[in-house]
């Protein structure tokens, strides 16, 4: 049996209501795990490695193209989650985030890890570094 204008309308109604509530839904559910950072980024060589607020030692050779290591030391030892993500000032670099491993030695570790590409060439990054309910934000260079 056919299906009658006004029912065809309807559920164009409720399939556009769906898409709109799902896009809703799925904008809610980014914002939420985006951390929000500390307002002012804290300057680091993470190659030589630095110190964070709380007294964890974030260290990583950041590379524009080729995987990385994150590795983090001296967290808590109730922290029960550790994450990375990246992002730059001004720029949406997409979600991205990295959850790292707590290793037997006590620290932390996300291998194989990517920095997200950069259309306008530029290598100052923002790493937002989540330590438990913490969230401390490291600005670097990749090279």
């Amino acid at each position: 049996m056919p299906l009658s204008p006004r029912t065809k309308t309807l559920l164009a109604l409720a399939a556009l209501l769906a898409l709109a509530g799902g896009h809703f839904a799925a904008r809610q559910w980014r914002a939420a795990q985006q951390p929000a950072a500390a307002a002012t980024p804290q300057a680091c060589q993470p190659r030589q490695g630095c110190t964070l607020p709380n007294g964890s030692r974030i260290r990583f050779a950041a590379a524009l193209r080729e995987p990385f290591d994150i590795e983090l030391a001296n967290v808590p030892p109730e922290v029960q989650r550790v994450e990375v993500s990246f992002s730059m000032a001004n720029m949406d670099m997409g979600f991205n985030r990295y959850p790292l491993a707590r290793q037997p030695n006590g620290s932390w570790l996300a291998a194989q890890i990517r920095l997200p590409v950069c259309t306008d060439r530029r290598h100052d990054y923002l790493a937002d570094v989540r330590i438990g309910e913490q969230v401390f934000q490291v600005a670097f260079e990749a090279q």
